[in-house]
């Protein structure tokens, strides 16, 4: 997976933590309205590959990331904004409206949108209890009656919570 078109553009991940890193990580948000889908995909592979190393670096840019995983055609694109998004230290309105767009991605037909979908509200519930009340019910169904991507994803989240 890390190396067809869609891959994350390690230039790009190396330049957000540079000197111009706003301006890189910037570029990217804007690549996300790409006409080219080929793009699009890089770039949001890209913004995850920047969560994963700090997730706090993509935080200005919240608003936009909301507004472009909404708008997300590309099942590639839409789970990995949810994984950026679950990333983000969000708070308000703004993890309000990301965690009903989380709970809608649980629905959808993709299992990988499913199961990145449940990643993301564990994330969100780190440092809220009644956001963990509810999505423990689910990571517990996805367990016993997901796919085996969902079924791993859930177990590998409870053997996080009892660590």
């Amino acid at each position: 997976m890390g190396r067809g078109p869609e891959a994350a553009v390690p230039e790009m991940v190396e330049a957000a933590f540079g000197a111009e890193g706003d301006a890189a990580c910037g570029e990217l948000v804007r690549r996300l309205r790409d006409k080219d889908k080929g793009v699009v995909e890089r770039a949001a592979r890209t913004l995850k590959k920047i969560s994963e190393a700090e997730a706090d670096r993509l935080f200005q840019w919240r608003k936009k990331l909301i507004e472009e995983a909404f708008h997300a055609a590309d099942v590639r694109v839409q789970w990995n904004m949810t994984i950026v998004l679950g990333r983000l230290p969000l708070r308000g309105q703004d993890k309000a409206v990301v965690v009903d767009l989380m709970f809608e991605r649980l629905r959808d037909k993709s299992g990988l949108n499913r199961t990145m979908a449940m990643q993301a509200l564990m994330d969100l519930s780190e440092q809220d209890a009644d956001l963990r009340a509810r999505v423990m019910p689910i990571v517990r169904e996805f367990l016993e009656n997901g796919t085996p991507a969902m079924q791993a994803r859930a177990k590998r989240l409870l053997k996080m919570l009892k660590a």
